[in-house]
């Protein structure tokens, strides 16, 4: 399952030397509506790195992310 997309946000950034980039925030409302799922991508050469985490302590107890697909493409699944 997938949830509302309530927040989005991108960066350039010049990059550490390697070339520039930029970094991609998105916020998800939470099955409970109390919290949180944050998807995160950071697009700069040699600091590629991408993650995804729920920011809730209620969702996070009944709920974990499937990233099988890749980062971009989870899933919530019922524990």
């Amino acid at each position: 399952m997938r949830t509302e997309l309530i927040n989005s946000h991108q960066e350039d950034s010049a990059g550490y030397g390697a070339g520039s980039g930029d970094t991609e925030r998105y916020e998800y409302k939470c099955p409970c509506g109390k919290g949180t799922i944050v998807e995160e991508h950071d697009n700069i050469p040699g600091f590629r790195e991408h993650d995804v985490y729920i920011c809730c302590d209620e969702c996070r107890k009944n709920y974990e992310l499937d990233t099988s697909k890749g980062v971009r493409n989870w899933e919530l699944v019922k524990k």
